[in-house]
């Protein structure tokens, strides 16, 4: 029986930030899950870093083990997005322009959408799925912020239009369970918190992979 190769690209999340070094991640525990439902050995391999962004997650795409692993996965996952927000925001208390609030959804709505057509137009040779991720608001009581997040969601959700894409709404899921689920004064999500992202992933099933 073949193995089915799954690729996680992305920032902190996929990296797994906020668990101590052994805890699972949400890459790993969606790896338990797949496994589970397609009965199949799932080889993974990740390529991320804290921090990235949208266009970091992009130029990812340049690198000839990315692209050559891209070609070969049946499962890929992309977290992005987060980071251009916090960037975004840092400028915006600097200097009270809400114009960079603006630009920056739009430069990732381009970025996704650069993302999405270099892998789909990429030599894939079998079924695949990719799964994105909306955001969660770590910062639920600041009025901007939370605007933001929801018109950077409304934009991801366009990319489930494209063939075999799905957007898993983690916003809905920490939403109100912030305490619960991220680590203690951090925005990245704790153990729980990861296991509930995965979930999400998860839910989405495998079609065409398990029909």
């Amino acid at each position: 029986m073949y193995p089915l190769h799954y690729l996680a690209l992305g920032d902190s999340l996929t990296v797994g930030v906020g668990v101590p070094t052994f805890d699972q991640g949400f890459v790993e525990h969606y790896v338990c899950l797949s496994k589970q439902t397609l009965k199949k050995c799932i080889q993974y391999k990740k390529y991320a870093r804290s921090g990235a962004t949208t266009g970091d997650v992009l130029n990812m795409l340049n690198s000839p083990i990315v692209t050559e692993y891209v070609k070969y996965a049946d499962v890929i996952t992309i977290t992005a997005g987060g980071n251009d927000l916090l960037n975004a925001a840092k400028i915006f208390m600097q200097t009270g322009n809400e114009k960079i609030i603006s630009n920056v959804l739009e430069q990732s709505q381009n970025n996704y959408s650069s993302i999405m057509k270099r892998i789909h137009h990429m030599d894939k040779q079998k079924d695949f799925i990719i799964r994105l991720t909306n955001l969660y608001n770590p910062f639920p009581n600041i009025p901007m912020g939370e605007e933001g997040i929801k018109t950077f969601n409304s934009l991801i959700d366009n990319f489930s239009q494209y063939k075999n894409v799905k957007v898993a709404d983690i916003y809905s899921i920490f939403k109100g369970n912030e305490k619960a689920l991220l680590t203690r004064g951090g925005i990245h999500p704790n153990s729980r918190g990861y296991y509930q992202m995965a979930l999400a992933f998860h839910k989405l099933g495998y079609f065409p992979l398990a029909r």
